[in-house]
């Protein structure tokens, strides 16, 4: 690590080993480390990132607030410096809801319960904005300074042939929405499911009010690639939302350089 930690972050992490996290997909660096019989997390966010959804203060803010709502990670440490943000955070319990693919008719039930649980998180004094203007003004933001996602694919719609078409495509598709709590990136990696099958969320930087879809789109996304078209829409009946392929495409492509 290049990076120089500040003297809290340091201090709680002592003379433990850091271990790199190769798993997510996110530009933050994870390292994940021991005390004693407790496993925590640090993440570091570059500076050049703090104004968006990848900022860890953010998301220390919103564990924090969403403490009484949901299981969220413990923050422990937060701090910053010139060269970024930095979080620690204690392990939650259980496995990814990835490990259950195998089993299509748990993963799905587990699905609709952890959408469930985010929607029902009130909203009316969340300080966090997810909404769509929010979300392409920090699209802007990335694209503007070269930070989108590098590995894009437009092949999956034929009629996009650049980032600007994209781009243009998304303002002129705006949904009307329907707000309500939002993860913001709700997968299988994301969600782990405990001994007793109850659920704990990880990863919500991005958490926020945002349209309903917003979570449901990433979760058929995520069945339909993973698993199955047949129980990605399986998870659609279960949750007794219909569909709206609209809102789904809109809300894919939106995250398309996240």
């Amino acid at each position: 690590m290049t990076i120089q930690l500040p003297c809290t972050i340091e201090q709680f992490i002592g003379g433990a080993a850091l271990r790199a996290d190769e798993i997510g997909e996110s530009p933050c660096d994870v390292y994940s480390f021991k005390r004693g019989n407790d496993r925590f997390f640090l993440k570091i966010c570059p500076a050049i990132l703090a104004p968006t959804t990848y900022s860890v203060l953010r998301e220390a803010q919103a564990l924090s607030w969403l403490a009484g709502h949901l299981s969220v990670p413990e923050v422990v440490a937060v701090a910053e410096s010139v060269e970024g943000e930095f979080m620690i955070t204690r392990c939650v319990e259980g496995q990814p809801l990835q490990a259950r693919i195998n089993d299509p008719s748990s993963i799905i039930m587990f699905f609709c319960e952890a959408v469930r649980q985010l929607q029902a998180v009130p909203i009316h004094d969340c300080p966090f904005d997810s909404s769509v203007e929010a979300r392409l003004h920090e699209l802007d933001y990335l694209l503007a300074h070269n930070l989108g996602e590098d590995c894009y694919n437009l092949q999956q719609w034929p009629y996009l042939q650049t980032p600007l078409d994209l781009v243009a495509r998304l303002h002129k598709t705006k949904p009307t929405e329907d707000r309500v709590f939002s993860h913001g990136d709700l997968c299988g990696a994301n969600v782990f499911v405990d001994g007793h099958d109850s659920l704990h969320f990880i990863d919500l930087g991005r958490g926020g009010s945002a349209d309903r879809w917003l979570d449901i789109a990433f979760v058929h996304r995520f069945l339909r690639k993973d698993v199955s078209l047949g129980v990605a829409g399986e998870f659609l009946t279960e949750l007794g939302e219909g569909d709206d392929p609209a809102k789904r495409e809109f809300f894919e492509q939106l995250d398309e350089f996240f």
